[in-house]
């Protein structure tokens, strides 16, 4: 059965379930908040070498919802500071 990763909108609470894919969480069990369900797998290739790396692709894409969060923040910052309003 495949594994998928979740992660709940409202809580931003991240975890992976082994279920079939007929199988859908929609609802967060802490907080009730919609969960976005993200297909992951065991391992994945990099490019240059073909090498396995060793994380699981849920885990890039929080790395990337991670990243993607300071930047918005940074330029909320950065959209509210005096300097741009100048």
């Amino acid at each position: 059965m495949p594994r998928y990763s979740y992660h709940c909108d409202k809580c931003r609470k991240a975890f992976e379930v082994i279920h079939s894919i007929k199988e859908k969480l929609e609802i967060c069990e802490e907080c009730e908040g919609p969960l976005v369900r993200i297909p992951s797998q065991t391992f994945i290739r990099s490019k240059p070498t073909g090498e396995p790396l060793k994380r699981q692709v849920g885990d890039l894409v929080k790395d990337h919802i991670e990243e993607s969060r300071k930047e918005l923040q940074k330029e909320q910052k950065r959209i509210g500071s005096e300097e741009y309003k100048k």
